[in-house]
C-alpha cells in the first residue's frame, strides 16, 4: 500500500487533502488482487528504504521480512522486565516511566515509556508497555486532550511491541497527525508485546483492558494531560476500541468521551472467511496469529486440531520469532493449505468467537463507525452488520464508509471526519446518530 516517506530529518512531507486521496485511491484499490500487490510491493519497498509513514506488517519472504523489522527496531531493554520483587496491583498502576528520545517523531514532540499493571484475558495480574507522546508547545487550560491509541497488528512476538519500533509502528498512519493537531496519545503495547507472557491478539476485550488502563497510567507518568479521554483504534485496534466501548457499558466513567473504530467493525469470523476467500500468500500470517491468539486465551487448544502439519511447521519455528517475518514465512503455503478440514467446529475456536463478537454488550458514549468502502478484510456489509448490533443494543453509532478506500488507506481518507468528530465531543458538542436510519 503506497505510503509517504519520512526523510533523513523525520521531517514529514505534506499531507494530501481528504479529496485528493479518495481520488488517488478510488481508481486503484478496487479489488482484493491489487490490495495484495499492493501489499507485496510495500514489504519490499519498506525493506530497500529508510522509516516510510504507516504501518506495514506483510512481507512477501521470511529475507525480506526480517529486513523490515531489523530496519525499525529498537533494542529491548531492561525497562520492559518485571520489578525483581512479584507484586499485584490495581490495573493501571504505573511501574515506571522514562524519557524516551529514540523514537522518529514530529519535531517538537515529546515521549514517555510505561510500564503499567492490567489483566489477562482470564483475569490475572499482567504488566503492558506502551507511550505517552505529548504535542509542542504549552498545554491548554485543562491539560492537553488525550487520545487512548489502540494499534492494529504488529505481530505477535514479545518484540512486536510498536514502542520497540523507531517508528511507533503507526508513525503518520493516523497517530502523529493526532499529536500535531493538539492531542496528547496514549498508545498501549498490549500486554504480551514488549512484556513477558503471551499477546492475547484480536481478544477484543483482553485488548481493550490494556487501553482502559493505560490511562490512568498516563496521567501517573505525564502532567498535564486532561482527565477527559477517548478511543481511537484501526484493525485489530479498531475491534479493541469496540471492547473499549463495551468495557465502558459498565465503567460509565464520566471521563470517558466516545469511540472511534476504523476497519475494526466486522466480527472475527467474517474477517477470517475474508482472508480464506483472498487466497493471499501475504495475508496468511493473519490466520496464523489468529490461532496464537486462541490459544493465548484458551491453552488447552491443540493445534493440531486447527493448523495442518505444513502450517504448524512454519508456525512452531517463526511465529514468535519476527513481525515481519512471521508473516513473510507463512506466504511459502497456499492460504487453503493453513487450517485444517473443520477447524471451524474446534470447541475453543468456538468460545473465541462467541467472546469476540462486537455489538453482544451494550456500550457506553458515542461511537464514530469507520469503513473502507473496498475493504476485503473488515467489509461494508460486516461493517453495516456490526452498526445494526450496536444500534439494537442502545448504542450512539454514527457509520462512515468511504467508497474507494481499502484497509490502510481509509485511516488517512478520513482523517479529516475523524478530527471534527473528536474536537465535537471535547467540545460537549451532541453526537450525531445514524442508528435511527438503520
Amino acid at each position: 500500500m503506497k505510503r509517504g516517506r519520512l526523510n533523513k530529518e523525520t521531517k514529514p512531507a505534506l499531507l494530501k487533502s481528504q479529496e485528493e486521496l479518495a481520488r488517488s485511491h478510488h481508481s486503484l484499490l478496487l479489488n482484493t488482487s491489487v490490495l495484495v500487490a499492493l501489499a507485496l510491493w510495500a514489504a519490499v519497498t519498506f525493506a530497500q528504504q529508510p522509516t516510510a509513514a504507516g504501518a506495514n506488517l506483510f512481507a512477501p519472504s521470511v529475507q525480506v521480512g526480517k529486513e523490515i523489522d531489523a530496519e525499525r527496531a529498537l533494542p529491548t531493554t531492561p525497562f520492559y522486565r518485571p520489578p525483581t520483587s512479584e507484586t499485584t496491583a490495581k490495573p493501571g498502576t504505573l511501574v515506571r516511566s522514562e524519557p524516551a528520545t529514540d523514537f522518529a517523531l514530529p519535531p517538537g514532540t515529546t515521549a514517555t515509556r510505561i510500564l503499567y499493571h492490567t489483566r489477562t484475558a482470564s483475569n490475572t495480574d499482567t504488566l503492558a508497555s506502551g507511550v505517552v507522546l505529548v504535542p509542542y508547545g504549552q498545554p491548554p487550560k485543562d491539560g492537553w486532550p488525550l487520545l487512548a491509541w489502540s494499534h492494529g497488528t504488529s505481530g505477535v512476538a514479545n518484540l512486536c511491541a510498536p514502542s520497540l519500533m523507531k517508528s511507533l509502528f503507526y508513525n503518520w498512519e493516523g497517530l502523529y497527525e493526532y499529536v500535531m493537531l493538539g492531542y496528547a496519545v496514549v498508545a498501549t503495547d498490549y500486554a504480551g508485546l514488549g512484556t513477558e507472557g503471551r499477546h492475547a491478539y484480536l481478544d477484543m476485550l483482553s485488548n481493550a483492558t490494556d487501553v482502559v488502563n493505560s490511562v490512568p497510567a498516563a496521567h501517573a507518568a505525564v502532567t498535564d494531560l486532561s482527565p477527559r479521554w477517548l478511543v481511537v483504534g484501526h484493525s485489530q485496534g479498531g475491534l479493541a476500541s469496540l471492547g473499549v466501548a463495551e468495557l465502558e457499558g459498565e465503567i460509565k466513567d464520566p471521563n470517558f468521551l466516545g469511540t472511534v473504530a476504523l476497519a475494526g467493525a466486522s466480527d472475527l469470523q467474517d474477517s477470517i472467511h475474508a482472508v480464506l476467500k483472498a487466497r493471499a500468500p501475504v495475508l496468511n500470517g493473519l490466520i496464523a496469529f489468529w490461532v496464537y491468539g486462541v490459544k493465548t486465551v484458551y491453552p488447552k487448544l491443540d493445534l493440531k486440531d486447527v493448523l495442518t502439519q505444513q502450517a504448524l511447521t512454519i508456525y512452531d519455528a517463526y511465529v514468535e520469532d519476527g513481525c515481519s517475518a512471521a508473516s513473510g514465512a507463512f506466504t511459502a503455503l497456499p492460504t487453503d493449505e493453513i487450517l485444517q478440514p473443520g477447524w471451524n467446529d474446534n470447541r475453543y475456536v468456538l468460545q473465541f468467537l462467541a467472546r469476540d463478537r462486537p455489538g453482544a454488550q451494550s456500550t457506553f458514549g458515542p461511537l464514530l463507525l469507520v469503513g473502507g468502502g473496498d475493504d476485503p478484510l473488515f467489509t461494508e456489509s460486516a461493517s453495516r452488520k456490526i452498526f445494526q448490533r450496536l444500534c439494537a443494543a442502545g448504542g450512539q453509532i454514527q457509520r462512515k464508509i468511504y467508497p474507494g478506500l481499502t484497509h490502510d488507506p481509509v485511516v488517512y481518507g478520513s482523517l479529516r471526519d475523524q478530527m471534527e468528530w473528536i474536537a465535537a465531543r471535547f467540545a460537549g458538542g451532541p453526537a450525531p446518530s445514524d442508528c435511527s436510519s438503520r
